[in-house]
């Protein structure tokens, strides 16, 4: 139960929009009888390679986006004594994913324009153990793909995009994963899209795909082709490592009706951030992101609060009850990462100190972005 203070109804930072359609689906998929990874399973993939546009490359989902990470990683060939370099700026699921697949994490700055990878200073972190990058496309804005590629021509790296933020943003006219060669997708309750808990990994070569059946379920060869016709293979054999990373038909249920709503979905986050932005941009001491939002899917609106005046603002906001977040900690002053190789984190430092999450939803109701507005203006004037 939530306190109410001056300002009415709670406005959650995150919160899901699921309804009728999903239940709906959701006990289509329990009256099938067959719960663990299915044909709700292989649909839900399917749909998620139409919106994305995949022509030359191929889905396989995962229970998490984490989970899609590592086995990712795994698939890509990273493992024990390899570097791998991504920012510090992000949750710590990619870093825990790098560990898991044996490699060292190398962290790097953001560049503060669109605080993506700094890819001038992740050049300068390469040696002879860098085998990888992982790029992150914070809050749906596409991060310097084109330095990043050419960083990793020049390198001989393999790419996995961090697209979690990302699922529907456009860079040049195409869909986030549907270019380029490794992507990662999450689809856990505060993402753009939800399947409850679920990932993917989007991949071009066919080997690698197999890999990653593998890698998905406990490295049974036979078993995902079956299990895609909601049966089991009786006869099969173990052919590599493996984990229990697959989604089942229930998650996938979730996740087909609301791919089904995706364009709705992105449609009206594209709309409150564009108004956040014009209401927040003349403020002084504020920075918003210089975008109108038309290629971007926001999976979060953030922006910074500058002269050391965010906890303030967090407190007004929520004495009426509107709360906001802080993504992210960067990684690297979590004890457990505190010894890892890193550059020099000048932006990084400055910024995480300033950025602030604001309430986002999808389909967000009328007088909860009024009051948010509101909120902030007050704040300031």
């Amino acid at each position: 139960m939530h306190r109410r203070l001056e300002g009415g109804e709670h406005i959650p930072v995150f919160a899901p929009c699921v309804g009728p359609d999903t239940l709906a689906h959701l006990a289509e998929a329990i009256d099938v009888g067959w719960l663990g990874m299915g044909a709700a399973t292989k649909e839900f993939e399917d749909r998620i390679s139409a919106f994305l546009g995949l022509h030359d490359r191929f889905v396989v989902a995962t229970n998490t986006g984490t989970s899609a990470l590592h086995i990712a990683l795994r698939a890509a060939g990273i493992g024990p004594g390899d570097e791998v370099i991504t920012p510090s700026f992000n949750y710590v699921a990619d870093h825990q994913a790098i560990h898991a697949a044996g490699a060292q994490v190398v962290m790097c700055d953001v560049r503060e324009t669109d605080l993506g990878i700094d890819c001038e200073k992740a050049a300068q972190l390469c040696g002879p153990k860098t085998r990888a990058i992982v790029p992150l496309h914070f809050a749906g804005v596409p991060c310097d793909l084109a330095g990043v590629y050419e960083l990793a021509a020049q390198h001989g790296l393999r790419v996995i995009e961090d697209a979690c933020h990302a699922f529907g943003s456009t860079k040049d006219g195409q869909r986030i994963g549907s270019f380029g060669d490794i992507a990662v997708f999450s689809f856990d309750p505060v993402k753009v899209i939800t399947s409850i808990d679920g990932g993917c990994v989007v991949a071009r070569d066919p080997r690698e795909i197999e890999q990653l059946h593998h890698l998905r379920l406990l490295g049974v060869d036979k078993d995902t082709t079956e299990r895609y016709k909601n049966r089991r293979a009786w006869e099969y054999d173990v052919v590599s490592e493996g984990y229990r990373y697959h989604l089942t038909n229930i998650l996938a249920a979730v996740g087909i009706s609301q791919i089904k709503r995706a364009d709705e979905f992105i449609d009206t986050r594209q709309a409150v951030c564009g108004r956040y932005s014009r209401a927040f941009s003349q403020i002084d001491g504020l920075a918003v992101l210089a975008s109108d939002f038309r290629h971007i899917s926001p999976f979060i609106y953030s922006l910074r609060v500058l002269s050391g005046r965010r906890s303030a603002l967090i407190e007004h906001l929520r004495a009426r009850e509107i709360d906001c977040g802080i993504h992210f900690i960067p990684v690297h002053r979590h004890a457990y990462f505190a010894s890892a190789r890193r550059g020099d984190m000048t932006v990084t430092e400055r910024i995480v100190d300033e950025v602030l999450t604001l309430p986002l939803h999808s389909c967000m109701r009328e007088a909860f972005v009024e009051r948010v507005i509101e909120g902030v203006r007050s704040f300031f004037s």
